[in-house]
């Protein structure tokens, strides 16, 4: 396989064996891509965070298995840390963790709902899947990315 590809696709219709959204400490109500998974799975994530299961920190993981709403079989929700101070280079490494940690998990269809961080460049997805491309070693990875929305 060894292939990473950028779509205009809804999060909750991406293709693979896991979608991946990122949630954020400082982004409450959660928003973007992982507003539409969550809201997906009937709420899960926004009960978590009620209740201080899940928080968003950098490196948190809450893997869901689908409940019929979703194209794929398994919901990853990652949490991504502060969004209002998160880098284009930190995200970059996150997103890579992300696909490292999958790859160990077994998965070799990866889809990720990526927000887009603030000031960069709108090829930055692009610029993104190239390097996440030298590392795909057997995977494919679809990317999406979401506008921003609040602050």
């Amino acid at each position: 396989m060894n292939s990473v590809r950028v779509v205009a696709q809804a999060p909750d219709r991406m293709p693979g064996e896991v979608v991946a959204g990122f949630f954020f400490e400082d982004q409450r109500p959660v928003n973007g891509a992982a507003a539409l998974l969550d809201w997906r799975l009937n709420g899960l994530l926004n009960r978590l965070l009620l209740d201080g299961s899940a928080t968003g920190r950098p490196g948190e993981y809450i893997l869901v298995r689908n409940n019929g709403k979703l194209q794929t079989p398994w919901i990853l929700f990652v949490g991504g840390g502060c969004l209002q101070n998160l880098a284009p280079f930190t995200y970059g490494g996150l997103v890579g963790s992300v696909i490292d940690d999958c790859r160990r998990a077994g998965f070799r269809q990866v889809s990720l709902c990526l927000t887009k961080p603030v000031g960069v460049a709108p090829e930055w997805v692009e610029l993104l899947a190239g390097e996440l491309a030298l590392g795909a070693d057997d995977m494919e990875i679809v990317l999406t990315l979401q506008e921003r929305v609040g602050a």
